[in-house]
């Protein structure tokens, strides 16, 4: 048979198509995972590196990953995703709430690559959404600090005033107040994810004001309980285990674990089978948690935490349950009723008990 005869190119051609849709299938997943600070060993970016680690273990070969930090929200924000879709990405982990509107427009552009979004409140086809009621674990955590503070003045260091840093700190009152009527707390804002400076100056301002319990708002370093440690004052962590960072004075830590949902999203990304919805960690499924109490708690306030834990998880109780008011008066809760669960997603006020206002 000639050398170019029609069988042999055929054979040729189905050969080179063939080997080219095996090296198209063997092609890892890259996934670019975007966060608002630096990596460090502790904090929100570190909670997403953890997850990060475990998707390379259990994927191995069939996912590549690639972490661009420290990216503010804007136009970086937008030149950032648009560089990791265009260097091949097909799937975009979006760290920051400010990401959310360039993400949704990309999403419009690039209908075959998949995005989530943390803490928002936008999905579409191929845009889901991952959050957390860390609310959940704030109220009993609010419950013990009421209950260990002598001054009965407690205060939270919030970072920037988007809803869920404002639900987070509206609970931690409420658990306040459930537990001690005559305690209030106030409320200092760095306006900020990342400027250990401005928060641990904001710690000792509490602290000088008579705080003897400080709670940390979604911060992305340990500055906050490390001062509050340094001056023997109680603190409550977010995101990591922070004993190292406080270790005689560190209540416990509102924790989180994004591992189970980053692993369903990889999963349904490499199936073709991702649909842009909402993922929300709850006490229930354990996408939020609470840390070991100090030693120092005492034990009946300990079995008081967890009883309020178990009921939470089991749909017993609800901390944002009326009555309730917030600390203009007005009420927001009737007896009987709750705060809706599309109120707490755009939550932007605060409860009876918080000292302050919102900011503008």
């Amino acid at each position: 048979m000639p050398l170019h005869s029609p069988a042999r190119v055929l054979f040729a051609g189905v050969f080179a198509a063939c080997t080219s849709l095996a090296a198209a299938a063997a092609d890892p997943l890259e996934i670019g995972f975007v966060y608002q600070s630096p990596v460090s060993d502790v904090g929100w970016v570190a909670v997403h590196e953890s997850a990060r680690k475990q998707l390379e273990k259990e994927f191995g070969s069939r996912i590549k990953t690639r972490v661009v930090q420290d990216v503010k929200v804007g136009p970086d924000g937008a030149r950032v995703m648009r560089e990791l879709v265009g260097g091949g990405a097909g799937l975009v982990v979006l760290g920051s709430f400010g990401y959310m509107n360039d993400g949704l427009k990309l999403a419009a552009e690039e209908p075959k690559v998949n995005f989530i979004h943390a803490s928002g409140f936008k999905q579409a086809p191929n845009f889901g959404t991952y959050n957390a009621r860390w609310y959940e674990g704030a109220y009993v955590a609010g419950l013990v600090a009421g209950k260990v503070t002598k001054s009965n003045k407690l205060g939270y260091v919030g970072a920037i005033p988007i809803p869920d840093v404002v639900s987070t700190i509206n609970a931690f009152a409420l658990g306040v107040k459930r537990s001690n009527p005559a305690a209030t707390v106030s409320v200092v804002w760095v306006n900020e994810w990342f400027n250990p400076g401005s928060e641990r100056d904001a710690a000792n301002s509490l602290i000088q004001q008579g705080a003897d319990v400080i709670g940390s708002g979604f911060q992305d370093n340990p500055a906050i309980v490390q001062a509050a440690d340094a001056r023997g004052v109680w603190s409550v962590g977010m995101f990591s285990d922070l004993r190292k960072a406080a270790p005689n004075k560190l209540l416990t830590s509102i924790t989180h674990d994004w591992t189970p949902h980053f692993r369903q999203v990889v999963a349904d990304t490499l199936a073709g089978k991702f649909k842009g919805a909402a993922y929300v960690g709850t006490l229930q499924n354990g996408g939020v948690n609470l840390l070991d109490w100090n030693a120092a708690v005492p034990p009946e306030v300990v079995k008081m935490a967890k009883a309020a834990q178990a009921d939470i998880a089991a749909g017993k109780l609800n901390p944002f349950a009326g009555p309730l008011k917030d600390n203009t008066g007005k009420v927001r809760a009737a007896p009987g009723a709750a705060v809706p669960d599309a109120e707490i997603a755009g939550m932007n006020w605060f409860v009876e008990g918080i000292q302050g206002a919102m900011p503008r």
